[in-house]
This record gives structure tokens, C-alpha cells and sequence, in this order.
């Protein structure tokens, strides 16, 4: 057998020693981002300019004074109130005007989204109010009130985060009481379609209601004012 050179077997042994290494640093570099990349220090991530659609909805400059944007602050997060993930708050508050000779009274009330108790009468040539708080989505409702137990007035408010147009709505029937009751889901689709300013009318019994809106706040005031003929 021929004696191997030394100085031969020195740069294969040596090769194989180079290679091993690199190895060695391929797999370090693999479970250490920051060695792959020649940084000791933790990488930190660029903040991006892309916004979740919700964000993008609040940041319109007239609805942008009344929402909170809360997210460093945990316990607003898990608080089940009236705001969104996002902080947002959303509540209306409904004021029911009466400019009629008799009182009107509550016979039903629908929320498609949040809570409230409306009042139960509205005295004559007086007004009632109260806060109808919303959900994650926004304030959505609908109340029925009876006048003299053969026409029902239907006042519906629209203050939701999710609409496509970033508009507040309000819309208002004034029917007589029928056996067939309420058909909400028309009353919903009319309010869908509706502004934020609407005017009832009934000829036959004299009547009329004007409602209006705040358009763009998170937190508006909505007014619903019942008249009759006899009252101008």
C-alpha cells in the first residue's frame, strides 16, 4: 500500500472541516433568525399601513370625534358594553315627542342589534326618552306605540357600524292595528333604504310624525315628534 502524502490528505481534511461548519451554521441559522441574518439583537417587525375594515369605517372625520379606540386597554376589550373590538361605542338616544291631544302607549319593540327599555307612555303634549345601548355591531330597533288603540305609530333607527354608506337612518309608519301584526322584516328593509331625516303621514286620521337623526355620529340623538291635524 502507498504511504499517503501528507500533503495531500491536508486539504481534503481540511475541506471536509470547512464543510462541516457550514453546515453547522446553515442549521443555526435555520432555528435563529437572528443569526441567519448577522444580527445578535431580537428583529422587530415593521408596522404595515393596512387597516381592518373596521378601522377604516371609524376613521371618516365626522364620526371619528365620538369613537375611542381602546385597544392598549384590556378591560375595555372584555367589558360586554356597547363597544365593538375595536373600542368603538355605539348608543342612541331615542326622544319620543307628543304633540297629540291623548296618550300613546308601547305595544312591541323589535332590536335587530342591542338593548334598551323604552317607556311605556308618552304623555300627551309631552316627551319620553331613553338609551338604547348597542352591540358590537352598532344600535338597530324598532318601537310600536298605540294611538287610542286603532293606530299604531312605528319609529325605527338605524346606527350601525356595518353600513355600506356610513349613514344613520330612521323610518316611521303610521297604520291602523290590524290582526296580522307588525311585519318587521319589512320595516327592516325600508330603514335599510331610508336617510336620516323621514316624515309619516296618515290622511285618513289626520296624522303625522317627523323623525331625525344625527347622520355620521356613533352616539346620536334621534327625535320622533307625533302630531295630529287638529294640532298645528
Amino acid at each position: 500500500m502507498a504511504a499517503i502524502n501528507p500533503a495531500v490528505a491536508a486539504p481534503y481534511s481540511m475541506g471536509v472541516h470547512r464543510n462541516t461548519a457550514t453546515q453547522s451554521h446553515k442549521v443555526m441559522a435555520a432555528a435563529n433568525p437572528a443569526v441567519k441574518y448577522g444580527r445578535a439583537a431580537s428583529i422587530l417587525s415593521t408596522p404595515t399601513q393596512t387597516q381592518s375594515p373596521l378601522l377604516r369605517r371609524n376613521s371618516v372625520p365626522s364620526r371619528s370625534s365620538d369613537t375611542r379606540i381602546m385597544a392598549a386597554n384590556p378591560e375595555v376589550l372584555s367589558s360586554p358594553s356597547s363597544s365593538n373590538l375595536m373600542g368603538v361605542l355605539f348608543f342612541t338616544q331615542c326622544q319620543f315627542r307628543n304633540r297629540y291631544g291623548q296618550d300613546l302607549k308601547l305595544e312591541d319593540h323589535i332590536y335587530w342589534h342591542g338593548y334598551g327599555d323604552p317607556p311605556e307612555t308618552i304623555a300627551q303634549q309631552s316627551a319620553s326618552e331613553f338609551r338604547h345601548s348597542g352591540d358590537t355591531v352598532g344600535s338597530v330597533g324598532a318601537v310600536s306605540y298605540l294611538v287610542r288603540d286603532k293606530v299604531r305609530w312605528i319609529i325605527a333607527w338605524s346606527n350601525s357600524g356595518e353600513d355600506t354608506l356610513k349613514l344613520n337612518k330612521v323610518y316611521s309608519e303610521i297604520n291602523e292595528v290590524s290582526e296580522e301584526g307588525i311585519d318587521w322584516c319589512s320595516i327592516k328593509e325600508s330603514l335599510d333604504q331610508n336617510v336620516p331625516k323621514y316624515t309619516a303621514r296618515n290622511k285618513n286620521y289626520g296624522y303625522s310624525a317627523d323623525l331625525m337623526i344625527d347622520p355620521t355620529s356613533n352616539t346620536p340623538t334621534m327625535t320622533a315628534t307625533f302630531k295630529c291635524g287638529a294640532c298645528y
